[in-house]
């Protein structure tokens, strides 16, 4: 959906600088489905589509795609086209959040990436993984003692093929479609990514501008619970 724009972009508004960090082989509807999602909240995509009153609350959102190569090479996802990375660890701004997509379930990102997640982690106001994101970023330290969803198909087979040591310093939530604890806002299967972004407009944008995206993007998001893949995880053991 694309209107004319009919009203100038109103630059006092909410300013957010997003990142989304850009992992070779990355599950393409991870970013693609909260990227979307979000972005249908903004001045941009609103205007022409809602009233003006709602169109001034909402927010600009500019997005950063970093390759975790730290270079402009393409990457290419599960799939869909490649993605052409915008900026490298050292060019990119400030953030004021991060997405992370999952990949292969025992992706390790290179040093510079897991040095770059650690030295912004303290400036962002959030960060937020989707499906198995929340077990890479595990391996940099900062999930350490915290609450996580995650995929579960991919648990449970951290599980099986005696992989779980790595990954068992997080409380792993077993049944719930995504998690927050602090500011780490963590998803679990594919399809909760969307959930959980609408979980995060809720929390950050304004009520009329939330249902005037849902109903652009005629989308009714579910909650936390109940979750109706819960029953994937019975009877595994995470501790």
């Amino acid at each position: 959906m694309h209107l004319l724009p009919s009203h100038p972009v109103n630059t006092t508004i909410k300013a957010i600088q997003f990142g989304v960090l850009l992992l070779k082989s990355y599950q393409f509807q991870d970013l693609v489905g909260p990227v979307d999602y979000l972005n249908t909240h903004t001045h941009s995509f609103l205007d022409g589509i809602a009233p003006p009153a709602i169109v001034a609350k909402a927010p600009n959102i500019t997005w950063h795609y970093i390759s975790e190569f730290n270079d402009f090479s393409p990457i290419t996802a599960s799939s869909g086209p490649p993605q052409i990375p915008t900026t490298t660890f050292n060019q990119t701004p400030a953030l004021d959040y991060l997405l992370i997509p999952g990949a292969d379930i025992y992706h390790t990102f290179p040093v510079e990436a897991t040095k770059f997640i650690q030295a912004r982690f303290p400036e962002l106001k959030g960060l937020l993984t989707v499906c198995v994101g929340s077990l890479h970023l595990s391996r940099t330290g900062l999930l350490d003692g915290k609450r996580a969803a995650t995929n579960k198909v991919a648990l449970r087979l951290t599980v099986e093929q005696g992989q779980f040591q790595q990954f068992r310093n997080v409380t792993w939530v077993k049944d719930a479609r995504f998690v927050r604890d602090g500011k780490i806002w963590s998803s679990s299967g594919v399809t909760a990514g969307l959930d959980l972004a609408a979980e995060f407009a809720r929390v950050n944008f304004d009520p009329e501008v939330n249902q005037a995206a849902s109903e652009a993007f005629e989308y009714k998001a579910n909650p936390a619970r109940p979750d109706p893949f819960k029953y994937l995880l019975d009877g595994v053991d995470l501790k």
